[in-house]
């Protein structure tokens, strides 16, 4: 078997592996399968030809599941439908790879057109994990928050102070919001605080308008189809969004801050954040945004990939940790200040 086969069957069973931890037993299933039939010279391999190469930053195995995802969410593949419960199916894994593979088939050029396209998931739930950051800014400074996010997909983590926080703890935000986070925290940070966003502005490469029928769709094939949560948090999140607009303009990061950050701004803390951003930026890219944030008197939150877990970060202080979704969020007792 070529070596580049091999990869590409490592690569959907690590993202298989991922998937089972955080909670889709359909994807794991169907990306495990997915790797033998690569390994079998099947139709996942024929789809997936001519990407082999890529590096695993580039989310291959997400952007195969989100294109399959978004035949079914159009109502191309009514059989698949029937087994995926974000169309109402059964969650039958088993049953589901059938149909699955020969869609691979049946809509093998759609399939391949749409693989090129990045993964575009503004999960809604890192909202969650960054919370506690943006709290403890707005507690050490005593400031209003001018908030610049790069890499923004479709804004709606701009939009996290209209969203509402629950923990055995305590609670924070909206009351009355329609996106809720009932179940995100471990370990959850000081939610006893006040923080005011006075300005928002985010940037992205190929930004998603989630107010458009196309928008909305796009995001939410990238949502893992049997994970009704998310979906209903994004789809909660884009409602708030068609209320309340926030422009995501398209430029690079590094290009984005070198301007907003070109001249110290008073009276306010500005944070600039990302969260599952850096590893789709190259390495001219990350000392361009390093540089352009090193270069100002700003706050740097962020919530990306560390050596074990994934670390929510304010400058160089670990303040906690979460899944990759904004899920099993555990804060340091000892990174806040009262």
């Amino acid at each position: 078997m070529p070596e580049a086969t091999e990869a590409v069957a490592r690569r959907l069973r690590r993202q298989a592996a991922y998937c089972l931890v955080d909670g889709s037993p359909l994807y794991a299933s169907l990306l495990e399968a997915a790797a033998d039939d690569v390994e079998a010279d099947g139709p996942v391999r024929h789809v997936l030809a001519g990407f082999e190469q890529e590096p695993w930053s580039s989310a291959l195995s997400l952007r195969l599941m989100g294109a399959v995802h978004r035949l079914v969410l159009e109502d191309s593949l009514p059989e698949l439908a029937r087994h995926y419960p974000s169309t109402g199916g059964d969650g039958d894994a088993g049953a589901a790879w059938l149909v699955f593979r020969q869609a691979l088939v049946d809509q093998r050029e759609r399939i391949r057109a749409l693989l090129p396209r990045g993964c575009q998931t503004n999960e809604v739930g890192r909202s969650a994990a960054l919370l506690g950051g943006f709290l403890e800014v707005a507690h050490r400074t005593g400031l209003p928050l001018r908030i610049l996010e790069i890499g923004s997909s479709a804004g709606l983590n701009l939009r996290w102070d209209r969203y509402r926080y629950e923990s055995d703890e305590g609670a924070w935000g909206d009351p009355y919001s329609r996106v809720r986070f009932q179940h995100s925290y471990e370990v959850p940070p000081p939610l006893n605080r006040a923080a005011e966003v006075v300005e928002r502005k985010g940037c992205d490469l190929h930004p998603i308008d989630a107010t458009s029928d196309e928008g909305a769709l796009t995001l939410r094939s990238f949502v893992w189809a049997d994970q009704l949560g998310r979906l209903a948090q994004l789809d909660g999140a884009i409602e708030i969004a068609r209320s309340m607009p926030v422009e995501v303009e398209q430029i690079d990061a590094g290009a984005f801050l070198e301007r907003e950050l070109a001249e110290p701004r008073h009276g306010v803390s500005t944070v600039v954040y990302h969260s599952i951003f850096m590893q789709y930026v190259g390495e001219p890219g990350r000392q361009r945004i390093d540089a352009a944030i090193e270069a100002a008197d700003v706050f740097h939150l962020r919530m990306e990939p560390g050596e074990d877990s994934i670390e929510v970060r304010l400058n160089d202080e670990r303040l906690g940790t979460a899944g990759a979704h904004g899920t099993r969020v555990r804060w340091n007792v000892d990174s806040t200040r009262t």
